[in-house]
């Protein structure tokens, strides 16, 4: 019995990078250390998608903002970074869960580094993200547009 040919699935980054970064220390770590306050960090992370010059490929950005405040901010940075994705072989209603969790899952460890990294040598204690629920934060996301829609 001759059966159908499947189709290979490919998941594959063909590049990654640091599309935009930057960091401002508005305050040395000097002055946050005579206060007895712990400092305040807000991360805000979305993922923007959109569609590469070939097909099956797919552009992945992990977009990284970050407040540290104790009274006033002591720092503030800003990260994007990017993924060129190839996609292939998977059914349709599986590519957008794929570009909003598995892809930026793939990125974020890199992402991470960059920021502790960064945020080190800006003058600070290493600032080390806690991994992210990119499912959640996707669903989210659903939840979100279809309010919007209704």
């Amino acid at each position: 019995m001759a059966g159908k040919k499947v189709a290979e699935q490919i998941l594959g980054i063909v590049a990654q990078y640091m599309k935009d970064l930057s960091f401002e220390n508005v305050i040395s770590y000097a002055k946050m250390e005579q206060s007895e306050q712990s400092p305040q960090i807000d991360v805000q992370l979305k993922v923007n998608v959109e569609k590469g010059a070939e097909p099956n490929r797919y552009i992945v950005a992990l977009v990284t903002n970050i407040q540290a405040k104790v009274k006033d901010p002591l720092f503030i940075m800003d990260l994007t970074y990017v993924g060129d994705f190839v996609i292939e072989g998977f059914p349709q209603e599986m590519i957008d869960p794929i570009l909003y969790v598995e892809c930026p899952r793939l990125l974020f460890p890199f992402a991470r580094s960059i920021i502790a990294s960064c945020v080190s040598e800006g003058g600070f204690p290493p600032l080390y993200l806690a991994p992210v629920n990119f499912a959640e934060l996707y669903q989210q996301q659903l939840e979100s547009k279809n309010q919007t829609i209704q």
